[in-house]
Parts: structure tokens; C-alpha cells; sequence
């Protein structure tokens, strides 16, 4: 059943919502997906916040332009899923790509970093990106061995001294 013109804006102005307040966007490809895997997917995404959701290429092209984003180089002839982290910049991309494995259907397209539209090489350079919480506890770790050496150095002066 054809939508009408009200439930068009209505998810015109949803998913330009969606994407207004994200901090990461990816789009992929998921052709040749059954709905069980798709629903996976959303599964595993919805585990790190993350919402993925199938769009129309028209649709995200007003959204994107509602939001001042060039969508001009958007090139897809079909639907094509969405997915969106309101928390971190990395979150989506890395999720995603560590399920091709399992889902070698899914590829990712591209999607929106900094207000700006971005290409797929840079989406597996932002997957490759540890989380916020894993680099803060690299950084802990790093400043916690030089407390360490300080220490060791601050003892064996002592003792020297004695």
C-alpha cells in the first residue's frame, strides 16, 4: 500500500531527526541478506546503541539535504540501510565490519563524518578505530607505567641515599 503524503514528511522528518543528532552514520549494502540475518544485524547493533534501519535512496537524499549535506555523489539504485550511533563516532563502523565476517553480504558504502559525506575507505579506517573506553584504558595503562617507573626511580634513590 502506497504511503500518503503525510506518512512521507512524517519519515522525512524522523530519519533527518536520526541523523541531525548522530555522531556516526554508515551506510552499507545488504542485498542477497534473508530477514533472520538482517535481523541479527540489528540485533547485534542494538547491543552497542546503534539503530540500522532500511531507507529509501530518495529519502536519505532530502534528509541529507535538509541537513546541508551534499548527497550528490550518492550513487545507489535501490534501498539501502542506515546505521546510526548517537554515542560514538567508531561505534557503527567497527560493529559492522566485524560481522562480515559472518555476513559477507553486508558492504559498506560510505556514510557521514563531520557533516560530510564520506567513502568507504574511510568508513573501515574509522572501524578500525578502538572505542573510547578501550582507549582510555590504553592511555590509563600508559600512565599508570610511568607513575610506576617514577616510583621504582624515586625507591632506588632512596635506598642509595640510606
Amino acid at each position: 500500500m502506497a504511503k500518503t503524503k503525510k506518512e512521507k514528511e512524517l519519515s522525512l522528518t524522523k530519519i533527518t531527526d536520526k541523523l541531525k543528532d548522530a555522531k556516526g552514520v554508515v551506510f552499507t549494502e545488504y542485498r542477497g541478506m534473508t530477514a533472520k540475518q538482517v535481523d541479527q544485524v540489528r540485533k547485534n547493533l542494538r547491543k552497542e546503541n546503534v539503530s540500522y534501519e532500511v531507507i529509501k535512496v530518495t529519502l536519505l537524499k532530502k534528509a541529507l539535504s535538509a541537513l546541508g549535506i551534499k548527497a550528490d555523489t550518492l550513487k545507489y539504485s535501490g534501498p539501502i540501510a542506515v546505521a546510526v550511533s548517537r554515542e560514538e563516532e567508531t561505534t557503527a563502523a567497527r560493529v559492522l565490519k566485524g560481522m562480515i565476517k559472518d555476513n559477507p553480504q553486508i558492504i559498506l558504502d560510505g556514510g557521514i563524518f563531520n557533516n560530510e559525506l564520506i567513502g568507504s575507505d574511510m568508513v573501515n579506517k574509522l572501524a578500525s578505530i578502538p572505542s573510547k573506553q578501550q582507549l582510555l584504558t590504553q592511555l590509563v595503562y600508559v600512565l599508570s607505567g610511568n607513575v610506576r617507573s617514577l616510583l621504582y626511580t624515586l625507591n632506588a634513590i632512596k635506598d642509595k641515599k640510606q
